[in-house]
């Protein structure tokens, strides 16, 4: 499942499947790309029937003027066994809203990708990830979580710093699933 935000107006907009995703990079891949949908009429003209619901969705998101970015964050990334979230604010402690958040598993040889959020209006973040995502051969029992965190500028989205959190606590859910808190997350 993936979350669209409107970074051109700063909203939260709605869900969609990956396969909506996958499919659109087929159809416009010069309009969309894992992380943006570069919102146009051309993008809407080009959506398939069996999207309508979605292509309704981004209706009210488009304008004739002007291209709408709309960020895709990933709300679980092949299940849902891990979960990390977090605040993140800068140094003076104002929050830093509508950020994106790209999750790593530090390994020796090479670092897991785990998933990519966008803070909400309060710079809070969460991502659930299944252990697949990151165990090579089952081996890891949990993952060595560092962040790249990335802000909005007009049209893209720059890296503004990298960090290894502490976790400032750690739960496991009756169902097992373990839950890394990492409260707030100064950048």
């Amino acid at each position: 499942m993936k979350q669209l935000i409107d970074m051109t107006n700063k909203k939260e907009i709605g869900f969609v499947d990956w396969e909506f995703i996958h499919d659109m990079q087929g159809v416009v891949p010069d309009l969309i790309t894992p992380e943006i949908i570069h919102l146009t009429g051309e993008f809407l003209k080009k959506i398939p029937g069996e999207w309508g619901k979605i292509k309704s969705l981004l209706e009210k998101h488009t304008s004739p003027k002007h291209v709408t970015h709309i960020a895709i964050s990933d709300i679980e990334n092949l299940g849902c066994q891990f979960k990390v979230r977090g605040t993140l604010k800068n140094k003076k402690g104002d929050v830093l809203d509508f950020h994106r958040v790209v999750v790593f598993d530090q390994d020796p040889m090479e670092d897991d990708f785990l998933g990519a959020v966008i803070t909400d209006k309060d710079g809070n973040f969460s991502l659930a990830f299944g252990k697949r995502v990151f165990s090579d051969f089952g081996l890891e029992a949990e993952p060595d979580i560092y962040l790249k965190i990335y802000a909005w500028e007009t049209e893209k989205f720059i890296q503004i710093g990298k960090c290894t959190p502490p976790v400032f606590e750690k739960m496991e859910t009756k169902e097992g699933y373990k839950i890394f808190e990492f409260g707030v997350i100064a950048i």
